[in-house]
Parts: C-alpha cells; sequence; structure tokens
C-alpha cells in the first residue's frame, strides 16, 4: 500500500547534492494539510504531470488549496478519487553559491576580423561562482527531474555551455573593442569583469546567477596553426605576416619591430581586400555561368553548396565538428543571412545557445546531402 506523507521535507543532504526529490522513490502522495518544511538555503517546487504547481521558499507552510491552488481544480475533477490526498513530486533545490573548477578541453576560438590572423585560440582555467536564481527553470534547462542530482553532473552540463557563451561573449568584446592576439591575452582581468555582466544573459536562461567569475585566459601555444587549420588565414603568406604582428604587439620597445608589424598589418589589410574583390569576381561569374547553363570559368568561385577546397596540389579546407554561421556560410558559399534563414526555416538543423547559433558538422553534411 503506498505511504501517504503527513510531512514533507529533506532529512540530510549528500555532500555534494543539489537536488533532491521527495520522495526519493515511487509516488509521492501526500495529505492536504501536512507540514512542508524548507530550510534555509532551499527551494521546494511542487511537480505534477510535468507542470509546475507551487514554489516555496524557506519556512514552515501548511499544504492547502490556498498555497495550492491547482489542487482545487484537480480534486473537482475527482482525479484523487475524492481522498483528501494528492499525488505530486516535490523538488528540493540548493539555492546557495556553488563554485565550480573550469578550465578548456579544447582552445576556446576568438574571432576578431578586423585584426590579423582573423581569430585566437584561447586557453584558459580557474573558478567561477554561480548559484539557482529560479529552480523551476533550471530544473528543466538541467533535465534534472531525477530523485538526486550532484554538483558533478551540473558542471558536466555547464562545463561545455560555458565554453560557447565565453566564446561568443570574447568575440563580441574583440571586436567591439578592436583587439587583437596580444591584446586579449593582456586585457584578462578587464574581461573577467565585463564577462560576469555579458554573460549574466546566458546563465539567466537557464535559471541561474553567475556571481563571480575568476578565469586566467592565454593565447594557446600554437594559436596560429590553430585558427589557421579552421580556416581562418588564406595563405603561408599572411601566417607569415601575422606572425609579424604578433611579435611586433608583444615587444614592449617597440622600435624597428614595431614597424614590421604595422608595416605586415598594413600589407594583410591589403591583401585582404584584394583577395575579397577577387572572391566577388569569382562569385559573380559563377552565377552569370549557372543563370546560362554553362561550365563556370576556371578559377570562379564553387557553385553555392559546395564545400571550399584548398589550391590545386593541396588538401581540402578541413570542416570544424562546431561551427558558427559564418563559418558555416564560408563552406556554403553564401551570406551568414542565408544560412541563419535556413536555421529559422527548419532546414538546417542548429543548436542555440543564448543569442547565438552553433552548427554541427553533421548537420551541415546532412543539409548539403539533402
Amino acid at each position: 500500500m503506498p505511504k501517504i506523507f503527513d510531512r514533507v521535507a529533506v532529512e540530510s543532504w549528500q555532500r555534494d547534492e543539489v537536488i533532491q526529490k521527495f520522495p526519493r522513490e515511487g509516488l509521492g502522495d501526500i495529505k492536504l494539510g501536512s507540514q512542508l518544511i524548507v530550510n534555509p538555503g532551499e527551494t521546494a517546487v511542487f511537480v505534477r504531470g510535468g507542470e509546475a504547481m507551487g514554489t516555496f521558499t524557506p519556512g514552515r507552510h501548511t499544504l492547502t488549496t490556498e498555497n495550492l491552488p491547482i489542487l482545487t481544480n484537480l480534486f473537482e475533477a475527482g482525479l484523487f478519487g475524492g481522498a483528501n490526498v494528492f499525488t505530486a513530486d516535490v523538488y528540493f533545490v540548493k539555492t546557495t553559491d556553488l563554485t565550480l573548477k573550469w578550465g578548456t578541453v579544447n582552445p576556446i576560438i576568438v574571432e576578431h576580423p578586423q585584426r590579423m590572423p582573423g581569430a585566437s585560440a584561447i586557453v584558459g582555467n580557474g573558478t567561477y561562482v554561480t548559484k539557482v536564481k529560479d529552480p523551476w527553470r533550471f530544473l528543466n534547462a538541467m533535465d534534472a527531474f531525477r530523485p538526486s542530482v550532484r554538483f558533478q553532473e551540473i558542471k558536466t552540463r555547464l562545463d561545455p555551455m560555458l565554453a560557447i557563451m565565453i566564446s561568443d561573449k570574447m568575440s563580441e568584446l574583440a571586436i567591439a573593442k578592436g583587439l587583437g592576439p596580444a591584446q586579449l591575452q593582456s586585457f584578462t582581468k578587464d574581461m573577467n569583469e565585463m564577462l560576469v555582466g555579458l554573460l549574466q544573459e546566458e546563465f539567466d536562461a537557464i535559471g541561474m546567477v553567475l556571481v563571480d567569475f575568476a578565469i586566467n585566459m592565454s593565447l594557446h601555444p600554437d594559436s596560429l596553426k590553430v585558427v589557421t587549420n579552421m580556416g581562418y588565414g588564406t595563405s603561408y603568406v599572411q601566417m607569415q605576416q601575422a606572425d609579424a604582428l604578433m611579435a611586433a604587439a608583444s615587444n614592449p620597445s617597440g622600435g624597428a619591430l614595431s614597424e614590421v608589424g604595422f608595416g605586415a598589418m598594413g600589407m594583410a589589410a591589403m591583401q585582404q581586400q584584394q583577395m575579397q574583390q577577387q572572391l566577388m569576381q569569382q562569385q559573380f561569374a559563377a552565377q552569370q555561368a549557372a543563370q546560362a547553363g554553362a561550365t563556370p570559368a576556371p578559377g570562379a568561385a564553387p557553385a553555392a553548396g559546395t564545400p571550399p577546397t584548398a589550391p590545386a596540389g593541396g588538401a581540402p579546407a578541413p570542416m570544424p565538428d562546431v561551427m558558427t554561421p559564418e563559418q558555416a556560410a564560408e563552406f556554403l558559399q553564401v551570406t551568414p543571412q542565408d544560412v541563419i534563414a535556413a536555421i529559422e526555416a527548419g532546414d538546417l538543423n542548429a543548436k542555440k545557445i543564448g543569442s547565438a547559433y552553433r552548427i554541427s558538422k553533421a548537420s551541415l553534411e546532412s543539409f548539403l546531402n539533402s
């Protein structure tokens, strides 16, 4: 016979427990008029049929139809057989600060298109402090409707999300402030303070608040190689120019080396402009040829839907496992706006995190083959 509870409370927490269901196993048959005890640092959420029935803050509460008004309709509908007992799962959520260690598994790519080589690979480690602000949203975002959820499970869900958040926001900062590779590394302390505010919207979306952020960031030792392999930069000459620019920017004494850096930056900017003009001409020629039903002239850009390839004799440009709409657009030979339109139309699968889209390699390949 199912047990009927006349007292609802967490008797004890595991040391690393963040969420605990009452009762831990089976259905929660609770007597109307029962005492609900929510201790400091906890919030209790009553759930039935995947919907929230009510949320309770710390204190002692007598469970009635006044503080759980949804019960009135459920009793009138005869869902509980007329008995003075109702069925619900109660999820107790800790709302105290959670201090989490974090470090990059793979480099974070920060885009700065106005500074050579167009992006930097950043590595970092440290800690951040967060806590639950909206328990119901947090339960849904973490898919946490289980008997018990531990600290490590939350960290496992947050870590990759945080990497994407940081990549997006640091790119926004780099573009807004005109930062290049050397400046990104020296701007770490200011970035920590700014990221607390910039990331808050993303944490709001998962029912949490970011209290503090203390991550030490630096350039990956092979930053240029990493970003070049991902499609940033277009030639060995540009790689050499970027090396000179980075060396000049990091030289505190300036002098001749700085002049080399500034000269390299000017040459890179000129070359980039010429390449963009050439690419536009090639794309126009390809479109004209397609409309006329002819074969594109040699050197013309690939037709839409064809991934970019390296020059003759070289290997095809690799497709990253995860891409921004801008990177996907390069492989499709369309504009980023065209990629976003395809995502919003449901033709191209993508993951939206906060306000940014991320597209997997498998999704893009499926889209190309459809």
